[in-house]
This record gives structure tokens, sequence and C-alpha cells, in this order.
């Protein structure tokens, strides 16, 4: 499985150079993704406890909460502050709670940051030792939460079929970072499917992206389009396109699932 964070960490650091209103966000991001990093290594190596069990990296969360208190925003601090508190016990209690809950919960609890830290690196493991090990679903009915762990999707990503000569669309998990097939014109939040009902919106200073918004459940996700731009990647630049995030909200649209850095 190819290092998917050194491709992200590349994004990060381009983008921190093209975006100034994003600079601060992308160079705390790109430490974190530097860790996420490390532990996907650690978890890639034969015989790595890593591998059974989650609460290994927890010598890399410490060093998060570090990361965190140094250069975080103030939210993610505090939360860190908390843990940092637990015991090894408390926290393998906190994170196997955290792997085994309701996808349904809203996701924006400032810890959840913590815990999705060890989450991805983990999960993309098991999914590269697996490759082939998804859930069967009902093939005539698109999935709108993701197939593996059924959580809501937090990014939106347009790809070009050659084959099929035409733009197919697919969505990113916003626990797992599974990605599956979607059709184009279809809210994943509500199913809506009538055209007049799902606006777009987007920033001139980011062609390659755009909002998707719903009027009939009220809730978005952003767009990646990789026929604009092949070198975005649509978790980096999702996260770091907080200029559509206004827009969608000046719009009374809510996000269908925070990203990783709870926006």
């Amino acid at each position: 499985m190819a290092d998917v964070f050194e491709k992200r960490l590349r994004r990060a650091e381009q983008l921190e150079k093209e975006w100034p209103f994003a600079a601060e966000l992308l160079g705390f991001w790109s430490g974190v993704l530097s860790l996420q990093q490390e532990y996907f290594r650690k978890c890639l190596e034969p015989g790595s406890d890593a591998r059974a069990d989650p609460s290994d990296g927890f010598r890399f969360l410490d060093r998060l909460i570090e990361l965190t208190e140094q250069h975080g925003p103030p939210a993610l601090t505090e939360a860190g502050q908390i843990l940092k508190t637990l015991s090894f016990a408390d926290r393998s209690v906190a994170l196997g709670a955290f792997f085994g809950r309701d996808p349904s919960l809203p996701m924006n609890d400032p810890s959840a940051f913590f815990w999705m830290f060890l989450v991805q690196p983990f999960e993309m493991v098991k999914r590269s030792l697996e490759p082939g090990k998804v859930p069967e679903g009902n093939p005539s009915e698109p999935a709108a939460t993701c197939p593996r762990c059924r959580h809501h999707p937090v990014v939106s990503v347009l790809r070009e079929d050659k084959a099929a000569e035409t733009v197919r669309r697919s969505l990113i998990c916003s626990f797992c970072c599974h990605e599956w097939e979607f059709p184009r014109v279809l809210c994943p939040s509500c199913t809506e499917e009538k055209p007049e009902k799902l606006p777009r919106y987007s920033a001139q200073e980011i062609p390659w992206m755009r909002v998707e918004g719903c009027d009939t459940c009220g809730k978005y996700l952003k767009s990646v389009d990789l026929t604009v731009n092949w070198d975005a990647d649509p978790v980096v630049d999702e996260l770091a396109s907080t200029p559509l995030d206004v827009i969608a909200h000046e719009h009374g649209y809510v996000k269908i699932a925070p990203n990783l850095a709870g926006i």
C-alpha cells in the first residue's frame, strides 16, 4: 500500500505556501501528518504489536498532545490536557469505546481528534492487509455511508474514467478514509436526487473545488475535482479550503461530517 501520508505531507507543504489564509492550520497539520505517517509505518513493520492493538499508538498520542499544546487551537489543547491525565487503562477503555461508537453520533467533540489520529493509520493498515474485505451491500442502493464502518463521508471526489469516457464520483469516509463510488447527482445525507434541490457553490480562487449543498436536508459536502487539478489531495484540500466552509455556512448549510480538525 502506498504511503498516503507522504503525498498528503507534500500537498500540505505546497498549500501552506500558496494559501496564506490556511498557513497556520496547515503548519500544524503537517506535524500531525508526520506523526500519523510514523505510526502508519510502525504498524506495517512485520510482527508489530501496533498491527493488532491500536493502543500501541499511545506513545504517538502523547507526542500529539505535546504538539497540540505548542501549536494547536485552544479547543484541542484543552482536550489534550484532559487526555493527558488519563491512565493507560482509562485510555484503552476510551479508545475501545471510540472504535465501537455508534456511527450516527456526531464527531465534533474535540477529543475525537486524538482518537481519530490513531484510528486512521490503523484502519489503513487493516485495509492493506485485507484489500478485498468490504461488507457486501445492496448493489442497487448506493451506500450513503462507508461500506466498511458505516460512518459519513468527509469529502466528495471527481475522477475521470477514461475507459467509460465519463467522470465518476466517489466519497471518502470521515472515520477510516475508505473510498467508495457514489452517484454524481445524489445527496449522501438524505439521498435527494432532484438537481434543483442540490445547488453547487464555488470560490474563484479554488476552481477545482466546490460546495455540494442539499436544500432538502440542509447538509453540505465539499468536492475535489481531480480532472481540473490532479495535484490536489482530497483530504488535505478539503481541510484547508476554509473559504468554502464560510460560503456554505452563509447559505445555511451544515457539514455532513467534520474533518479530523473538527471543521
